[in-house]
């Protein structure tokens, strides 16, 4: 898991000095990656192996509440980073967090994690929502990996699994699809929000509603990102990008897909609204 963020690292480097217009939004992803990375080195070996269910998302069972002795200290940490590092209203929303009682960091962090309303804490929605989100993925991710008994894992596979819209581990929204060589073709596979988990997921069907009419399903592209593009829905009006890795095996899901800015502007140009805003709230 290590080499995972280190690869994220170099591969928002490489992109920022490709894609000038998206540098500002990679340094400041870079900033929350590394403090990602810090916190899940930290927590390693402090969480429990999640035992295996047959239904039901896994990791609703666990809650970061069991273990807010050790992320009570590090949210602090956290939106004192946010504050020195973010744009205006993301810093202003950490400051305003800052001096939250600690009892309601904990209601926000729990609202998340089980997929439930935020707290009103007095910060806008979609600010709101970044903190937990990208506080929570790293503890979420190593106990999803311990889960799994692996580093990171092949996508999880089943025929259920192929057509489910959530994470089959926590429950959340994908934050992208990715394409990988497979036989004469390409496999499709969906990378939870939250968890980092990959499911397998059916090549031609939308991910928000299930639509699997080619004709109803819509792709944007540009040449200068032959490897990722945009998969909607005429249906839903959603979308998710994809990254095709037998386009561009280097890139990186989740940092190219924060990186094509220009293809989620093209999307809610055309009315389309992401199924999961990434880290940079697109």
């Amino acid at each position: 898991m290590t080499a995972s963020w280190e690869r994220r690292l170099q591969r928002a480097e490489e992109l920022a000095q490709r894609w000038p217009f998206a540098t500002e939004a990679l340094k400041f992803y870079a900033h929350v990656a590394r403090f990602q990375a810090s916190l899940q080195d930290a927590l390693r070996g402090s969480v429990p192996v999640l035992a295996c269910k047959e239904e039901g998302f896994v990791l609703r069972s666990a809650s970061p509440l069991d273990h807010r002795l050790l992320l009570r200290p590090k949210f602090a940490g956290f939106l004192e980073l946010v504050r020195e590092i973010a744009p205006p209203q993301l810093a202003a929303a950490a400051d305003a967090l800052r001096s939250t009682p600690e009892e309601l960091w904990e209601a926000l962090w729990d609202g998340y994690w089980r997929g439930q309303a935020l707290p009103d804490l007095e910060v806008e929605g979609p600010l709101l929502a970044f903190f937990p989100k990208a506080f929570l993925q790293p503890y979420a991710a190593l106990l999803a990996a311990g889960l799994r008994g692996d580093g990171e894992g092949d996508a999880l596979s089943s025929p259920g699994v192929e057509t489910s819209p959530v994470c089959p581990l926590c429950g959340a929204a994908p934050q992208v699809s990715v394409l990988r060589e497979e036989g004469h073709g390409a496999a499709r596979s969906l990378l939870c929000a939250r968890c980092e988990t990959e499911w397998r997921y059916k090549r031609v069907r939308c991910v928000a509603c299930g639509e699997e009419e080619a004709r109803r399903l819509v792709y944007l592209q540009a040449t200068e990102w032959p490897h990722v593009r945009v998969s909607a829905c005429q249906v839903c009006r959603r979308y998710i990008k994809e990254v095709d890795l037998t386009r561009d095996g280097l890139a990186v899901p989740v940092v190219d897909e924060i990186a094509a800015i220009p293809l989620d502007l093209a999307a809610g140009e055309e009315g389309y609204e992401k199924v999961e805003p990434n880290l940079i709230g697109l």
